[in-house]
């Protein structure tokens, strides 16, 4: 049987997984050789002049959190983010835009995934906030960091966001 954590990452994996496809991305997670800070991509697909699809080159790439622990206040939620995970994300020399994607999960394990004939529920949320340009941490452990709640990672935002990229915009906290 799996360990709680490999579940929390794997349901982290699938919530990233639909919402990508949904959103006509494709989204490569952990297939990398060696893990340097990525967990994965959300890659754009371009319709070609002969109708076939093509990947584009624009990518978004990500490290992806799952977690029970998690503070949720009326205008951000706020999670202690390893520090290691937090240096790597603020870097700015980087030729591709990097995000936190954090997946909060219910306390209770049986909440975390409901199926019935008509549903497929998983709960709760993830929520999406770049860190680059932020100031490296000198902590050996956490750093807490603060995501706005209308930062919900959904098929729309994620269209936005690879908008943004493909016009050569930076994933600021928006």
């Amino acid at each position: 049987m799996l360990t709680e954590e490999h579940i929390k990452e794997g349901l982290s994996k699938s919530y990233v997984s639909a919402i990508a496809n949904k959103a006509g991305m494709n989204c490569e997670i952990n297939g990398r050789e060696f893990d340097y800070g990525i967990d994965g991509s959300i890659i754009d697909v371009k319709i070609m002049g002969s109708g076939r699809r093509c990947e584009s080159g624009f990518k978004i790439d990500f490290q992806l959190k799952s977690t029970i622990n998690i503070d949720i206040k009326e205008e951000e939620v706020i999670y202690s983010l390893s520090a290691k995970n937090y240096n790597d994300l603020v870097d700015v020399e980087v030729g591709t835009p990097r995000i936190l994607i954090l997946y909060s999960l219910p306390e209770l394990p049986d909440e975390w995934v409901t199926v019935t004939e008509n549903n497929l529920i998983m709960k709760n949320c993830a929520w999406w906030c770049s860190l680059h340009g932020k100031a490296p941490t000198t902590n050996t452990s956490t750093v807490n960091i603060h995501i706005p709640r209308r930062q919900i990672l959904t098929v729309d935002e994620v269209s936005r966001l690879m908008s943004l990229v493909k016009e050569g915009e930076q994933l600021w906290i928006l």
